[in-house]
């Protein structure tokens, strides 16, 4: 899968012009509104109410923005409509909220973009719900995710699944006006994008005990930190935010991009002060018209040969098909924000191969990024190089039991497994995955030592013990040194307010 130059694409200079298929619901006036599958875990989210609330209101935000945009009140975006939209987003509703009440002028004008927007974002919480459902066995949850799926996708509104180059949808003329004149407030739109995404790996094959503690340490995280941010160079994407999720559902996790990605055309599409009512009514039918579904029927993830960025390049990583080519990219290496380049193939902690199978190594979420890594040495000695607190999510022995430690601000462990046993025993890096494991008891550790001579002479590990131990930075981490492609003069400034590797 070739990459292409890493300064990524030009801005075009000519606007889009409106395809001869467009779909004939896009005319209608008509609020089609569609409602969630019938099902016994609907409105699960409230299990965990601080983390309902906030997702209620992300919808509160867009609606009012749009709003004053449509109604010619742009000059009030970074103060009034700010403090607004803060406002709700720090006394979040306990209730979803109906977004057509809160921009009549906006639902007037452009009912047809809201029938995607909430076909999407339907999706996004009957996903949750079944993953905070308690009712079901993680493969009955994974099962009833790829029915939803198929659900979602049988609607003429529904986002293609397919990887899109991003690249490519953020190089139009109207591309990054919003965020360029308006940072404040598309620093709040990003922020509940990180939120929307990074919950995923909070939730999936997570026990529906343990998913509330991780939300405690995500939401400060996105109170006090993301919904504030200025600085990132792109839209939290969900491959980056839940890995795990995007490799297991991939065509959910393109979808979610791709809505993402939907919103900020429109954003540059309304906030252009030189556009006509009929070219913003234009400009946004065929934004919708390049994200749907319809549009790329009979198209396979993974083609671009001849089509390189185009509206039908579907590039994507190797090793990641939950996430669409993105500017810079060189198959499976990527630029993340706070991060620099990462290479999605390999652990991120020591560089190697991540294993395959069900020893999947673990994740690490700090600093508002979450990275995956071969072993559970990985994982520690990566979290307690980051400041601030951590969550580790980590394979065990037993696939159906997954082990979930979160940090305080002082690096302390706590486990959601009492018993839980570690087994590490230093050897050639490449092989950590096996001999750096946990296990969900004393005799799962027994059993796996017994078959495994080599450890016969290991000592188990409770938490206290374990989490002590620090091997620093593998010899065989290597940090990728090219310049930042987002920016103009190749410089990559320390970030801010998030993390990164040196």
């Amino acid at each position: 899968m070739p990459g292409h130059d890493m300064a990524g694409m030009k801005k075009q200079t000519e606007l889009p012009t409106m395809p001869e298929d467009m779909p004939g619901w896009i005319g209608s006036p008509g609020a089609d509104h569609l409602f969630y599958k019938a099902a016994p875990y609907n409105w699960s989210i409230n299990r965990i109410p601080k983390f309902a609330k906030d997702m209620y209101a992300t919808g509160v935000g867009h609606a009012m923005a749009y709003e004053a945009l449509v109604r010619g009140e742009a000059p009030t975006l970074e103060t009034k409509t700010f403090d607004t939209i803060n406002w709700v987003l720090n006394n979040p509703p306990r209730i979803p909220v109906d977004e057509g009440a809160i921009s009549p002028t906006f639902m007037r004008r452009y009912g047809y973009l809201e029938k995607v927007f909430d076909w999407a974002h339907i999706l996004h919480f009957q996903t949750i719900d079944t993953f905070t459902y308690p009712g079901m066995t993680d493969e009955q949850k994974e099962a009833e995710i790829e029915r939803l799926w198929a659900f979602y996708s049988a609607q003429p509104y529904a986002i293609t699944g397919l990887p899109m180059n991003m690249d490519y949808l953020d190089s139009f003329p109207y591309s990054m006006k919003f965020r360029t004149d308006y940072p404040k407030v598309n620093g709040l739109f990003w922020g509940y994008h990180w939120l929307q995404t990074v919950n995923y790996d909070m939730l999936y094959r997570v026990p529906v005990r343990d998913q509330a503690p991780q939300y405690e340490v995500m939401g400060a995280r996105y109170h006090d930190v993301e919904l504030y941010k200025t600085d990132r160079d792109f839209m939290p994407m969900t491959a980056e935010m839940s890995p795990r999720f995007a490799k297991r559902f991939p065509q959910i996790a393109n979808a979610f991009d791709n809505l993402h990605m939907l919103h900020d055309n429109v954003n540059d599409i309304l906030a252009q002060p030189n556009f006509t009512e009929a070219q913003k009514q234009e400009q946004v039918k065929i934004a919708i018209y390049r994200v749907l579904a319809t549009t790329h029927k009979g198209e396979t993830a993974g083609e671009g040969e001849g089509k390189e960025n185009t509206l039908h390049d579907h590039r994507h990583p190797p090793s990641m098909p939950g996430m669409g080519w993105m500017k810079g990219s060189e198959d499976d290496i990527m630029w993340m924000s706070g991060m620099g380049w990462m290479d999605m193939s390999v652990c991120s902690h020591c560089s190697i191969p991540m294993p395959e199978g069900p020893f999947w190594g673990a994740t690490v979420s700090a600093e508002g990024w979450t990275m995956m890594v071969r072993c559970l040495m990985c994982a520690r000695d990566m979290a307690g190089e980051t400041p601030g607190r951590a969550i580790i999510r980590a394979a065990t022995e037993d696939p159906n039991r997954l082990l979930v430690m979160i940090s305080d601000d002082e690096g302390n462990l706590t486990s959601n497994i009492k018993e839980v046993v570690f087994l590490e025993k230093m050897g050639e890096h490449p092989e950590c995955s096996g001999w750096s494991r946990a296990f969900t008891s004393r005799a799962a550790f027994d059993k796996y030592v017994a078959e495994n001579a080599e450890f016969k002479d290991t000592k188990p590990l409770n938490l206290e013990e374990w989490s002590k131990l620090n091997n620093g930075t593998p010899d065989t981490y290597r940090k990728i040194d090219k310049p930042n492609p987002y920016k103009p003069d190749g410089r990559t400034p320390p970030p801010t307010s998030s993390g990164g590797r040196s």
